[in-house]
C-alpha cells in the first residue's frame, strides 16, 4: 500500500502509518500512491489524473472543500474524512479570537512594543483611551452554522461567559436549538441586527461563498464583532475592510481568509481592530493525534475492504 502524504500529521499517526504502508512525499511519485491524506490541497480532475491508482482520499478534517467529491465519486475514488473530531479546538479558538477582538489583546500587545519616548503616564493615558474594550457577560452571541464547532462554542459563551447565544443555519430547528438552550434566528439578517458578536461556523459552499458581504456587513449591530475559523471564503474581504473602516462593524478577528497566509500588504492587517491567525483552528495536539489517527485507520479499512467509519456521502 502505497499513501501519497506531503503534509504533516501528528506524529503518532505518521508512525501508524508508517509501520503500514510506503509513504510517498514527493509529487514525482504520485502516481505511485493508492491513497492520499488532504489537509490543504485541492485535489481535482488534474491531480487525480496523476493518481491513476488512487482508491481513497483522506481529508485530514471536517471541510471537504478542498476536493472534487463528484468527481472523485465519479472515478470511484472513496472520500472519507474526521467530522467532530477538531470541533473542540476550533471552538475554543472561536473564543479566544471574541475575547482577543474584545479586549483589544493583539492591539495592547502592538502598543506595548512599539518604540515610545514619551512618559509612562503619557503613554498610558493613550492606552487607556484606545484599549478599552467590552466585557462578554450579558451579550449576544450570533452562530451562522451550528454543527459540532458551533455547539461546542455556544456551550463554551453560555457556561463560561453567560453569553446569550442564537443561531441560524438554512434547516435548523427551534426543537433542536433548544437542546442548547440557545435561540433559533429566523433568518441571518435576524441573527445579525441583534448579536453583538456573529461568529462564523459553516462551511463553504458555492451556494454561500461571500456569504458575509456588503449587505450583511451593513446589517450588523454598530460596534459588534465579527469572528472567522470557518472558511476566508465565506467573507468579502473588500466589504470587511469598509465596514471595518467606517462601520458598523468594531471589530473582526479571522482564523482564515481568502489566503491561509495572507501577504503583509493586506489592507485589513493594517487595521487596529482586525486581528488575524494563520489558519490554527485545529492545530493541537489533541485535534492533530485525533484526525491523524481516524484518517490512517480509514485508509486501511477502504484499502483493506472494511466500510470506514466517517464516508463522504
Amino acid at each position: 500500500m502505497k499513501v501519497f502524504l506531503c503534509e504533516t500529521i501528528h506524529p503518532e499517526a505518521y508512525r501508524l502509518l508508517a509501520e503500514h504502508a510506503e509513504i510517498l512525499s514527493s509529487w514525482e511519485m504520485c502516481g505511485e500512491a493508492d491513497a492520499l491524506i488532504n489537509r490543504a490541497l485541492m485535489i481535482g480532475p488534474a491531480e487525480m489524473d496523476r493518481m491513476p491508482n488512487l482508491r481513497v482520499i483522506a481529508v485530514h478534517g471536517t471541510g471537504t472543500d478542498g476536493v472534487d467529491l463528484a468527481e472523485a465519486k465519479k472515478r470511484g475514488i472513496k472520500t472519507v474524512y474526521a467530522p467532530h473530531l477538531n470541533a473542540n479546538a476550533v471552538a475554543e479558538l472561536n473564543v479566544s479570537l471574541l475575547l482577543a477582538a474584545a479586549r483589544k489583546v493583539v492591539l495592547s500587545d502592538r502598543i506595548i512594543r512599539r518604540e515610545d519616548e514619551r512618559s509612562v503616564t503619557e503613554k498610558m493615558a493613550e492606552a487607556q483611551l484606545l484599549l478599552r474594550g467590552t466585557e462578554l457577560r450579558g451579550k449576544t452571541a450570533g452562530l451562522l452554522g451550528f454543527g459540532a464547532i458551533g455547539q461546542r462554542t455556544a456551550e463554551i459563551l453560555q457556561k463560561g461567559f453567560g453569553m446569550n447565544c442564537i443561531a441560524w443555519t438554512p434547516r435548523l430547528t427551534p426543537e433542536r436549538t433548544e437542546r442548547y438552550s440557545v435561540q433559533c434566528a429566523p433568518s441571518p439578517e435576524e441573527l445579525l441586527k441583534v448579536s453583538d458578536a456573529v461568529i462564523l461556523a459553516m462551511p463553504l459552499t458555492e451556494e454561500n461563498r461571500g456569504f458575509m458581504n456588503r449587505e450583511r456587513l451593513g446589517r450588523m449591530k454598530p460596534g459588534s464583532i465579527l469572528v472567522n475559523a470557518s472558511r476566508g471564503g465565506l467573507v468579502d474581504e473588500e466589504a470587511l475592510l469598509e465596514s471595518l473602516k467606517n462601520g458598523p462593524l468594531g471589530a473582526a478577528a479571522c482564523d482564515v481568509m481568502m489566503k491561509d497566509f495572507p501577504e503583509r500588504d493586506n489592507p485589513l492587517l493594517a487595521l487596529p481592530n482586525f486581528t488575524a491567525t494563520p489558519h490554527i483552528g485545529a492545530n493541537t495536539d489533541d485535534a492533530l493525534y485525533a484526525v491523524g489517527m481516524a484518517c490512517v485507520k480509514q485508509i486501511f479499512d477502504v484499502m483493506e475492504g472494511r466500510e470506514p467509519e466517517y464516508p463522504v456521502e
